[in-house]
């Protein structure tokens, strides 16, 4: 379907000839027309039709006026058409029409060109059917030079934005990792539907209530910054009578005064409307609150050239403003709260007034929508989302051809060869991955960066660079093979190595602790180690990593110039893999310490205990290369909770030799041996054990969080890891390798409430203080292994007596996981054969199994944790759940709310995750096994799970 839709009375045949070959004449050759003699509803159903089959094409709605337009019905219906589903519409005066006769729906915010004022010297000769009767059309020329300047400004193909941009004219035409700009909107190309439904939906928000947000969601890769920045906004701008852009928002580490943050985008505002406004006037009333930034705005929307309808004396309303906001998931980083929870706010008050009207964009990653999407201050507010699917492979073609075509004409003409195009189709083909589209613009960069000097891009050249795959790796060998001059870089690989590591982690690349995958950071160059930047800097030099200026501070900031960097490159993401439990360590100590200072430093607030505080005092004694990240807040607060640590224990001590006296004034008085038992399991509980459980405001923390760690005693409880609410597909498509029967049919699981589940499999230690506290455990035979070790020879009975114990002990529920749970836990949110992706090449890393356990079980969590942070969830042993197993009965009937699948005759119950013996086809995430409940084996063992409640 064309881009432009010519609507015309059957009376205008002529005319409306005689426009379209006029436009094709012009450049605009996309263009439908019909000429149906039949001007009935039915015409007008064909074209609604036409528009919906169409709705990723049709841009713009030409009307051609006349008397007879005016005063046809079915016109008017088109022209409602038209305007219900937000399309942009043009009217053309072709004959004289009294403005009274037209309907005052037409009036109000129309684009007007009148062919008919003045001299009529522009004459077409047309061939009209259905007998081609010739007929001679005159327009004004005039007006026809108005029409052509409107459709200039209508955004319908990137070669209406001039470009190179007068002030950069040797812009490149491939921008490579970095997003493109508003610059860049004669160089977009790919996203011609998705462009029209973005600016159709956000013209219905104009017209629709307050409050008005959309949100661009896409995966990492998909090209959501670059969509919003050149592909909207530039066509909102043109559309000045509408709509009012205001700079971007990116949040980085800082959303409202940061260097892209809420200050800087209305200082630059004012500057660009020559409204006078000091930045101290911006950040006091940011300070204030909604009312008067929505003064600052109204200053704006007054400040912009007054638009008129077609009678002259009839304002249009103001144009509706346009906060754009980049990458919102940065929003939700540790260090931004503070900021956030002011912008959020501010948002909120301001999105619900329309005075000034405003429309908040964001965009997203789609994994990390969850808490935009339940954001407190937004509660309420409906957002609506637009989903930015991967670019088609068809537009691949046209991403690759079309910036070299903008460049014909000028002194930096560029011809890409056709089997270099093709090479190129067929490698995006080939990898098939969701980074296929920063990959190309990478390779694109060097390509013409290395080779666009003689005005031609060919294949022998692509093949040289070595291609897309790889292009990334191949960038990295290029700077450390020019570190080899720089006196201040180790000449061995190895120390070069390491010494890029701690330059890139974690200031520049950490982990996301909501889904523990790879996360991009901003840095201030100064806090990049020293003696790491020389290499940093080769990297910027291979546009791997990119850089900014602090327009206040004139600081240099740092950052990944794409997330595709830290999926593509290996060695980065083995990296970032190793050190995932400490990165959410130091994560977690970063947002403690931030609830902790809100609060007053309070000691309720003070939630690193035992073994939280014991990884954070690792992480400040065997990685100084991570905790130097720590603001002084952040190590304050690790003292305080070392301060509390300490005076815990000493009341503990203090209370154990008070009931030690207490016992031994019993035996002196002959009291209490009949109860001796009860008072060795309180002796130990209390005073061996020393539970330190969570207070009710702490829990509600962890269930309103979704996610964080605790433990219920000091000495021999389970650490517990918070899973977060969610819904995952169970069990294995039928191609998956390895498949059984019984791991289906698929079907939706929802989990409704965030539970815990402890984060390695029970150990002999924590089994032998059930073990001396009470009867329930019997002792484990231990075949020379320690504490650190997971129990095995252990029935199902034998772990739901340990569950009933620790819940005696504690009152609250423990339990084993259901099914559903170990599996949702298991994933982690992913959806392929294991957790770390589909290879069992990989499971070394992540398992403990036939071909790495040496015949044996091997001490916990010396393995990777997958992105919930749960350690050996495959391998080291089978792990006992609470559901009945049948071999051939599979999920049928199974229940979708996560809990257990109990029916009659239920023989045995179910184990999952695989153990040592097991090769890898055995330890996949859908795996099952079943077997008597009463049968221990050295292959079985559990891990736990606890109720948690928000009351």
């Amino acid at each position: 379907m064309s881009r432009i839709f010519l609507s015309h009375s059957s009376a205008n045949n002529a005319e409306a000839i005689a426009l379209q070959e006029w436009m094709k004449a012009h450049g605009w050759d996309d263009i439908f027309l019909d000429l149906d003699p039949e001007r009935g509803l039915k015409a007008g159903e064909r074209w609604q039709e036409a528009l919906k089959r169409a709705a990723e094409s049709c841009e713009l709605v030409i009307f051609l006026v006349s008397p007879v337009w005016a005063a046809s019905k079915w016109c008017l219906a088109e022209f409602l058409l038209a305007k219900n589903l937000n399309k942009r519409i043009f009217g053309v005066l072709i004959e004289p029409t009294p403005f009274d006769d037209l309907p005052t729906e037409l009036t109000a915010e129309w684009q007007l060109a009148d062919l008919t004022a003045g001299k009529r010297d522009y004459e077409a000769t047309v061939d009209v059917p259905p007998n081609d009767k010739k007929v001679k059309v005159k327009f004004s020329s005039d007006g026809l030079n108005r029409l052509r300047t409107g459709l200039m400004q209508t955004d319908l193909d990137p070669k209406y934005f001039a470009w190179p941009p007068k002030h950069d004219p040797d812009r490149a035409p491939y921008r490579g990792l970095h997003p493109l700009e508003e610059d860049d909107a004669g160089i977009f190309f790919g996203r011609d539907g998705p462009i029209v439904i973005g600016l159709d939906m956000l013209r219905g928000l104009r017209d629709g209530p307050a409050p008005r947000l959309l949100v661009i969601l896409g995966a990492s890769g998909a090209g959501k910054s670059s969509y919003m920045r050149a592909g909207l906004l530039p066509r909102l701008a043109r559309e000045s009578h509408h709509f009012l852009p205001l700079p971007v928002l990116r949040p980085e580490r800082a959303p409202v005064s940061g260097t892209s943050g809420l200050i800087n985008c209305l200082e630059d505002a004012l500057k660009e409307a020559d409204v006078g406004h000091t930045r101290a006037e911006i950040a006091k009333a940011v300070k204030d609150g909604a009312d008067e930034v929505a003064q600052i705005l109204t200053k704006l929307v007054d400040a912009q050239p007054k638009s008129q309808s077609l009678d002259k004396a009839e304002q249009l309303k103001p144009p509706t403003l346009i906060l754009p906001i980049d990458q919102a998931e940065e929003l939700f980083l540790a260090e931004n709260s503070a900021e956030t929870d002011t912008l959020l706010a501010l948002l909120r008050d301001l999105a619900k007034a329309d005075d000034p009207a405003l429309i908040v964009l964001f965009t997203i990653r789609s994994d990390r929508y969850e808490p935009l999407q339940s954001a407190d201050q937004l509660a309420g507010m409906r957002q609506r989302t637009l989903s930015l699917p991967p670019v088609p492979q068809g537009a691949y073609a046209q991403i690759i051809k079309g910036p070299a075509r903008q460049l014909d004409g000028t002194d930096r003409a560029l011809t890409v060869g056709d089997r270099l195009v093709d090479a190129i189709l067929k490698d995006i083909e080939a990898g098939g991955a969701k980074d296929a589209l920063p990959l190309l613009a990478f390779t694109l960069q060097r390509l013409y960066r290395d080779y666009g000097g003689d005005g031609d891009l060919r294949l022998d050249e692509y093949e040289a660079l070595g291609g897309i795959k790889g292009s990334i790796e191949a960038a990295v060998e290029r700077a450390l093979r020019a570190a080899d001059g720089i006196r201040s870089i180790p000449e061995e690989r190895k120390a070069r190595l390491a010494l890029l590591r701690r330059g890139l982690i974690p200031w520049l690349a950490g982990i996301d602790t909501e889904t523990g995958l790879p996360r991009r950071n901003t840095a201030r160059l100064s806090e990049v180690p020293e003696e790491a930047r020389p290499l940093i800097d080769l990297l910027i030099e291979q546009r791997l990593l990119s850089t900014d200026v602090d327009e206040e501070t004139q600081e240099v900031t740092v950052e990944p110039s794409h997330d595709a960097l830290l999926r593509q490159w290996g060695l980065l993401r083995g990296w970032l893999v190793e050190d995932t439990s400490l990165l959410s360590v130091l994560e977690g100590v970063k947002r403690a310490a931030r609830d902790w200072a809100a609060n007053n430093r309070a000691g309720d607030w003070l939630t690193h205990r035992t073994h939280r505080l014991a990884d954070a005092n690792k992480l400040m004694t065997e990685r100084p290369d991570l905790s130097s990240s720590l603001e002084p807040t952040d190590r304050e607060y690790i003292t305080a909770c070392r301060e509390h640590e300490r005076a815990g224990q000493r009341r503990n001590r203090l209370i154990q030799g008070s009931f030690a006296a207490l016992l031994l004034l019993f035996a002196m008085a002959g009291i209490g041996w009949q109860n001796q038992d009860v008072l060795n399991s309180l002796y130990r509980w209390h005073w061996v054990m020393g539970p330190d459980m969570l207070e009710r405001h702490e829990e509600k923390q962890l269930v309103d969080a979704g996610k964080g760690e605790f433990t219920e005693c000091e000495s021999g409880c389970p650490t517990m890891v918070v899973i977060p609410a969610g819904q995952f597909t169970m069990g294995s498509p039928d191609d998956e390798v390895g498949r059984r029967s019984n791991e289906g049919p698929q079907r939706d699981v929802t989990i409704a409430q965030p539970f815990a589940v402890s984060k390695f499999e029970i150990t002999f230690g924590q089994w032998a203080a059930c073990t001396a506290a009470s009867e329930m455990c019997a002792e484990a035979e231990r075949d020379g292994q320690g504490d650190s070790h997971p129990v095995h020879l252990v029935s199902w009975h034998a772990a739901q007596r340990y569950v009933a114990w620790l819940s005696e002990r504690t009152g609250k529920t423990y339990r084993l996981l259901t099914e559903a749970e170990w599996e949702y836990a298991a994933r982690a949110g992913t959806t392929g054969r294991y957790w770390f992706g589909e290879e069992e090449v990989m499971l070394n890393d992540h398992a403990w199994h036939r071909e790495n356990a040496e015949g044996t079980t091997q001490p916990v969590g010396q393995k990777t944790a997958n992105p919930f942070g749960l350690h050996d969830m495959y391998g080291n042993l089978w792990e006992w759940v609470e559901d009945c197993f049948h071999l051939r009965r599979g999920y049928e009937g199974a229940p979708q709310d996560g809990s257990a699948m109990i029916f009659d005759g239920c023989h045995k119950r179910v184990l999952r995750g695989g153990s040592w013996y097991y090769t890898g086809k055995f330890l996949r995430s859908a795996k099952r096994n079943g077997e008597r409940p009463d049968y221990p084996d050295k292959g079985f063992g559990f891990r736990i799970a606890r109720t948690l409640s928000a009351e």
